[in-house]
């Protein structure tokens, strides 16, 4: 066999791992763990568990500085942030509806199924991911830890 037949056929191999679910969307145990992660880190704080508690969220706007109000700081959340994706080959990963608070979508930052009402520390502006093939190349750039069986540490 050529060298460029076996670089074919990874190829052709690393494509098809790209176009898999990410295993915390099929997994249960995995999404709970790497949420909690994502919960419990200081540099992370995924939250509020109740979008109504005003704590959070006031303290999640001294992130921002002192002229930010708990308003402000609660549209950059997830449903904004670069890394949350709703790509419709995603949509097809996810379990089902969330609530009328909003839609679950995969962050690509922490690997887990977030809530697009929620926030946390890593917020970046300029998403949602609403293209498959966008949402691929954020796959084969997080390849390791979008297909780990592993909770992120």
């Amino acid at each position: 066999m050529k060298k460029s037949e076996v670089r074919q056929i990874i190829r052709e191999a690393l494509e098809d791992k790209v176009k898999e679910c990410p295993a915390p969307t099929q997994d249960l145990e995995l999404n709970t763990s790497n949420r909690n992660r994502a919960i419990q880190a200081d540099y992370i704080k995924y939250g509020p568990l109740n979008l109504s508690d005003e704590g959070y969220w006031v303290e999640y706007a001294k992130k921002w500085g002192p002229t930010t109000s708990a308003e402000e700081a609660k549209k950059s959340n997830c449903s904004n942030c670069v890394a949350f994706d709703i790509s419709p080959r995603m949509e097809a990963c996810m379990p089902g509806e969330t609530d009328e608070d909003g839609r679950l979508g995969y962050c690509w930052m922490h690997h887990f199924k977030c809530h697009s009402a929620r926030t946390c520390y890593t917020w970046a502006a300029g998403g949602p991911i609403k293209d498959d093939n966008a949402s691929y190349d954020w796959q084969k750039r997080n390849l390791k830890g979008a297909l780990s069986t592993e909770p992120i540490s």
